[in-house]
């Protein structure tokens, strides 16, 4: 039994040492997932009724740089799809693109319970189109930045999981057509409370 319980320790000791990449869960990006919704709003008058359909597909991804001490480097692919039909207000935003950037962990001995920053840099490519006929598209270009605190939960198989709320901030250039007749730029500001890091 004491055997036991010391390959058991080992085991667990080796997997948390030996944590090199990072898959992250938030409420913004699901990671490793996707869905599809459709959705029906009944308005008073059947003319008012309206349809969404929505389709997400996101992947957070992050690994270490051998070669430089606590710094990941960070790659996350997104494709987010909705339209909207409603009587003479249909819609259609369709989003994909790419970020790559570096985070770095001030405890890299230690990734389960540290502090960490990241930023990246990213382009896209959306397509708004409306009923009116005012359909746009261009290339957008995004600066992000982020910070916060890992919290270990525990280890499950040889994966470690880490409560790990971030504040960050999103800067985002439009581009093509949407730049020249909608939206120049935006700026976001998210408070990332249900946040998870799956080290393994």
């Amino acid at each position: 039994m004491k055997l036991c319980l010391v390959v058991i320790c080992l085991v667990f000791s080796f997997s948390s040492l030996a944590q090199t990449r990072v898959v992250s869960i938030d409420a913004f990006d699901y990671s490793y997932s996707g869905g599809l919704s459709f959705k029906h709003d009944e308005g008073k008058g059947s003319t008012d009724d309206k349809d969404s359909t929505t389709f997400k597909f996101n992947l957070n991804y992050a690994q270490n740089w051998p070669e430089y001490v606590g710094v990941m480097w960070k790659a996350q692919a997104y494709w987010n799809r909705e339209s909207v039909d409603q009587r003479s207000n249909d819609t259609l935003n369709s989003t994909f693109g790419v970020v790559g950037g570096v985070l770095y962990n001030f405890n890299p001995d230690n990734m389960k319970n540290s502090f960490m920053v990241g930023a990246g840099i990213g382009i896209e490519r959306q397509t708004i189109e409306e009923s009116s006929g005012n359909d746009e598209s261009g290339f957008n270009f995004s600066l992000n930045f982020e910070g916060g605190k890992r919290w270990d939960l525990g280890s499950y198989s040889s994966a470690n999981i880490s409560y790990a709320p971030t504040v960050s901030f999103h800067w985002k250039r439009y581009g093509g057509g949407i730049r020249d007749d909608l939206y120049t730029s935006s700026r976001d500001l998210r408070f990332n409370f249900l946040k998870f890091d799956i080290l393994f």
